[in-house]
């Protein structure tokens, strides 16, 4: 049985497939139209995964789509609706896009796929979460928590499953009561892009104190039950951009933060904060505090219903790795499981289980792994290599220039892996920064070693030449620590959360003396976003990080960061990686046995 699973027209659209009950590909569209978030419809991502599958559109069974439209829809109408004459010009937005392709949508993808409508199925949009979460996990039977900014109605889903049974939804908090709209209009608030840049209120959050905690129960209020609800006074979410903070929002927290007001925020210094500053940093505290208890107040109230030890968690909310940690330390559930891509982008993927499997009869292989994305692409990288003039190199690609250019740029390409790890070691011991581009690419918004950018963590001088002048990122937002599995004392003094920190999915305080060695790799609060990798998992990055560790006499662990830029999505390709190398200041690439390095 073949069943294409598809999500889009919101954010991170993407395509998964599941072949006789396996997952054999599942992408986000971004990676091939190099739009960052694109929400449009994933024709080259369906395509792909039909191609690695050796398979036709003809041939499909079924083909899920993520949410069901009509239900939305239903949610828009009365939103846009409601506040007539004041609401026209959204309900006019909105019916552009609805009327035009959003409501059609089983209409469009036979259109697109050249599929018999019949074919064509939806399913609830938390359903979806759930699926993939639940699946993900390997249980048998789990409590389901799905929190995210809002589905067709539901923005919190509280349930429970069990294989042979599938998904019971027992509880809904539907719109406008949604902790991540919340999340997302806060993000606003700090002068950055919502359903973009929520990581970087989390990474503001460490520079403050939770000082406003009660004055913000007065827009998101929790209650003893674990229920919570937004007073939709403080904000409109109808309005656009920039807009949406109502009179009385703005006469309680004042106005926006003005443009550049953290630029001197530097997540690996001591930095004094000004006032300005100090009171945002604050606001952001104060904001993570309050998503926190309401995630830890729901965890508790699915407790008290579904007496399970798993729990499942997923939904775009899902992705704040501060609020998983806390909820796993809660120690609620003696299990706290999060796929590698809880939000929109892993919709396509529960939907496609949902079409294969609806009551988890037998479990969905290929599960196990997140890197089911494009392969490398080694021979075109070596052909391209082979007729670029190195007097043009630093012209490749679009985007900013370099901030200097090499001499001359080499490559080599090896023949056994103990050449390459010792290659990759001697340059991460030299402080240069080498992106690693293997196999094929992760699923979800996590360098997870398929495609990194690696850097020794001890030298935070090498982190903030990074930021300048290859990912061009804020200096308040911090990178991430891979250690190999046996390591993982040397590095973190607390508990283990297995299922979590194996894919990124929380945040672990670092210990007080391995931070000096790992500082690059570290918040300002010594914390930071562990991937703990076992050996089965990625056999080549596990060595990598075994062979740095022996090298240095260090925990085997390395920074490891997305291989993008700011404003553009992860590497798809090794191409794609290549046309970053060359408008970067990377020092090196390594593509499966290929190095390629610059010589400055």
């Amino acid at each position: 049985m073949n069943v294409l699973g598809l999500s889009a027209h919101f954010h991170d659209a993407s395509a998964a497939l599941i072949v006789d009950g396996r997952l054999v590909a599942a992408i986000a569209e971004e990676r091939f139209s190099r739009i960052r978030h694109d929400a449009a419809f994933p024709r080259h991502a369906a395509a792909f995964c039909l191609k690695q599958a050796g398979i036709t559109a003809e041939e499909l069974d079924a083909v899920v789509f993520y949410e069901e439209p009509h239900q939305k829809f239903t949610r828009v109408m009365a939103t846009t609706l409601g506040g007539f004459p004041r609401t026209l010009g959204p309900f006019v937005r909105a019916m552009k896009g609805w009327l035009s392709h959003k409501l059609f949508v089983r209409g469009g993808i036979s259109r697109e796929l050249d599929v018999h409508p019949d074919v064509v199925q939806m399913v609830p949009h938390h359903l979806s979460h759930a699926a993939y979460a639940f699946e993900a996990s390997g249980c048998d039977e789990a409590a389901i928590l799905v929190v995210d900014a809002v589905g067709e109605w539901a923005s919190t889903s509280l349930g429970r499953a069990k294989r042979g049974q599938g998904i019971e939804i027992i509880e809904t908090h539907d719109y406008p009561n949604s902790l991540g709209l919340f999340y997302a209009a806060m993000t606003a608030f700090f002068g950055f892009e919502p359903n973009a840049d929520e990581c970087t209120t989390m990474a503001l959050a460490a520079f403050g104190k939770p000082n406003r905690v009660e004055d913000l129960q007065a827009v998101l209020r929790l209650e003893s039950d674990g229920t919570y609800s937004l007073d939709p006074t403080h904000f409109d979410f109808l309005a656009g951009s920039g807009r949406i903070f109502t009179p009385r929002f703005l006469r309680a927290f004042g106005e926006p933060a003005r443009p550049g007001l953290f630029a001197g925020l530097d997540a690996m210094a001591v930095t004094s904060l000004t006032p300005e500053q100090q009171r945002y940093a604050d606001m952001a505290a104060s904001v993570q505090a309050l998503t926190e208890a309401a995630v830890v107040g729901l965890a508790r109230r699915l407790a008290a219903r579904v007496t399970l030890p798993d729990l499942c968690i997923s939904g775009g909310v899902a992705l704040n790795c501060v609020a998983n940690g806390r909820l796993a330390a809660e120690a609620i559930f003696a299990r706290v499981h999060c796929p590698p891509d809880p939000g929109d982008g892993g919709g396509s993927v529960g939907a496609a289980i949902l079409g294969a499997q609806p009551t988890f009869g037998r479990p969905i292989g290929g599960l196990e792994t997140p890197y089911v994305g494009a392969p490398t692409g080694l021979d075109a990288v070596e052909a391209t290599m082979a007729h670029i003039d190195n007097d043009a190199w630093h012209r490749v690609g679009p985007g900013a220039p370099a901030t200097r250019n090499p001499s001359r740029v080499r490559f080599e390409r090896h023949g056994s892996e103990a050449s390459l790890m010792s290659d990759c070691v001697r340059r991460l011991s030299d402080g240069q920064i080498v992106g690693w581009v293997q196999g094929r690419g992760e699923l979800g918004p996590r360098a997870l070693g398929a495609r990194s950018l690696l850097l020794d963590p001890s030298r935070v001088d090498r982190a903030r030449a990074m930021s300048s002048g290859v990912k061009r990122r804020a200096a308040l937002r911090p990178y991430a620590l891979s250690v190999a599995d046996a390591h993982r004392g040397r590095v973190f003094a607390s508990p283990p959360h297995e299922p979590l920190e194996r894919w990124m999915q929380t945040a672990a305080p670092i210990r007080t003396d391995a931070l000096t060695g790992l500082r690059a790799g570290a918040h300002i609060d010594g914390t930071t976003r562990p991937q703990v990798l076992r050996r089965t998992d990625n056999p080549r990055f596990h060595s990598l990080l075994t062979a740095f560790g022996d090298a240095t006499g260090r925990p085997a662990a390395l920074l490891n960061t997305s291989l993008n830029e700011r404003g553009e999505p992860i590497a798809g390709t090794a191409l794609d990686a290549l046309a970053m190398f060359a408008r970067t200041d990377m020092d090196a690439l390594v593509v499966d046995e290929l190095v390629i390095w610059k010589e400055w």
